[in-house]
């Protein structure tokens, strides 16, 4: 009995400790996932194609929580190149961007739960039928997300979406590695 209070105070003593810890810095991160990446595209006897493909993805991000429940956050991220066939030609899609994002959490003791919502600023290069078409533009971002952390190292598996521009749907799932300071 007597250990398992003093193993329930620890754990108590170290979530107020490193929840408070972590509420009030900076921290960068790195993460690696998988992409999703559906549209509809025209081939050459204007019929509608769809395309349904995964990538690898990447993303390094970073951000400021000023309180125990709201942050800042932004970073750089690459969904991945998608390819696939179309009339027998090579479709070809390359998404990425910078984001920005408001962050709201809630934590209980080292387990963060998070959702997110802001802009992409996106560039999407396309290689279709022989021809390739460069769009950009800035769209809705937004994500949801569990993680845990002890002291300024932390873990945390998410998803995050863009929605407008581009493909029909681009998300991402990723797990990411942050460090606080």
């Amino acid at each position: 009995m007597r250990f398992l209070t003093t193993v329930t105070a620890t754990m108590v003593l170290l979530g107020l400790v490193t929840s408070d810890g972590a509420a009030k810095g900076m921290y960068l991160g790195a993460g690696i996932g998988n992409s999703f990446f559906s549209s509809d595209i025209r081939d050459a006897g204007d019929q509608i194609q769809n395309i349904d493909e995964n990538s690898t993805a990447w993303k390094i991000f970073g951000g400021f929580s000023g309180s125990r429940f709201i942050g800042l956050e932004g970073g750089y991220r690459s969904f991945g190149t998608v390819s696939s066939t179309i009339s027998e030609q090579l479709f070809e899609s390359e998404t990425s961007g910078w984001d920005i994002e408001a962050l709201g959490r809630v934590q209980i003791a080292i387990i963060d739960l998070f959702a997110k919502a802001g802009a992409m600023f996106w560039s999407h290069d396309v290689t279709v039928l022989g021809q390739t078409f460069d769009e950009s533009g800035t769209d809705f971002f937004w994500g949801l997300g569990a993680g845990v952390h002890l002291g300024p190292i932390g873990a945390r598996l998410e998803w995050e979406t863009v929605e407008g521009g581009g493909p029909d749907n681009l998300s991402m799932v990723s797990i990411s590695a942050t460090l606080g300071f």
